[in-house]
């Protein structure tokens, strides 16, 4: 994944949206040059059952080409694009990979929700100072992933979930709270057992809470990176997002607009957990999936 100017690109189709992260290495770190994504949808109106559905394979198209334009201009030659949740579901993937590939030029690896989990779990332990495991918590579109150090406590060893529960199925198919916890109950009760680890919050859900309970006018990554979000907060925000219309959450400070109709079902899934393990607060990355996909091909 080596280039001659020391430069990687990561993207990520996801059911909410699509994201390109271009990074340098310096000294086995990485220094993000551009980090952007596009909120088209790529999984809208899966839960009918159906598959990709046309119009969300077309805007989804359209951001891909608009990120190999990107790659161009930064001189990027070597990418891993990966497909998580929505893709790796629906009958056309297949279909879909070779449309992204006539279109745009790019090869994408569809990618289960192990090794996605895992990639989250490294991009997020890396970036975070003084991190050296934890519990990392994904709420994507499609799908929440959960990694956590395994419980034989052999150093490195990890253990993963890949839960169907994610803020744009929760709200295309609305479920009552009893059963967002009967979906959460084996990694919720995985992790009770291993007993108190800190929590690390990755995906667009809880990055979003961190930019609210800051009231940030403009989305600021520095101060999103490394908040410590409280359990208090993600409850008081729940209730305050869920008392508002969709058109009063677009005028919300930190809220992306384009997100404003699925935070609520993701903040519920995120209450949930933390709510279930008694967790006080949960760290924020805004290191995740990206960075561990980049990393995973760093030379060793």
């Amino acid at each position: 994944m080596k280039d001659a100017n020391n430069k990687f690109a990561a993207i990520d189709i996801g059911t909410n949206s699509v994201r390109l992260l271009i990074a340098r290495l310096h000294n086995r770190k990485l220094k993000p040059e551009l980090r952007t994504l596009r909120m088209c949808r790529p999984g809208e109106g899966m839960t009918r059952g159906d598959g990709l559905q046309p119009q969300a394979v077309a805007r989804t198209l359209q951001s891909l080409q608009e990120f190999s334009g990107l790659l161009r201009l930064h001189g990027v030659r070597q990418v891993r694009a990966v497909a998580t949740s929505a893709v790796r579901e629906a009958p056309n993937a297949a279909l879909f990979v070779e449309q992204v590939k006539s279109q745009t030029g790019l090869t994408v690896d569809v990618i289960s929700g192990d090794e996605e989990a895992h990639l989250s779990f490294l991009g997020a332990c890396q970036s975070l100072p003084g991190v050296k495991q934890g519990t990392v918590v994904d709420i994507g579109g499609g799908s929440t992933e959960f990694t956590f150090p395994s419980a034989s406590g052999r150093p490195g060893t990890l253990t993963s979930r890949s839960i169907p529960l994610g803020a744009v199925r929760l709200t295309e198919r609305p479920l009552l709270l009893s059963e967002i916890l009967a979906k959460l109950k084996l990694p919720l009760e995985d992790l009770q057992a291993i007993g108190p680890v800190p929590l690390i919050g990755v995906g667009g859900t809880i990055t979003t809470l961190a930019a609210v309970d800051q009231a940030l006018p403009t989305y600021d990554p520095e101060r999103v990176h490394g908040y410590r979000l409280p359990r208090a907060a993600v409850e008081r925000i729940l209730f305050f997002l869920a008392a508002k219309t969709n058109q009063e959450r677009k005028q919300i400070s930190g809220l992306q607009p384009e997100r404003s109709d699925i935070i609520v079902a993701g903040t519920t899934i995120l209450w949930a957990i933390l709510g279930s393990l008694k967790a006080e607060q949960i760290t924020v990355s805004e290191a995740d999936l990206l960075d561990g996909i980049i990393l995973t091909g760093l030379p060793r």
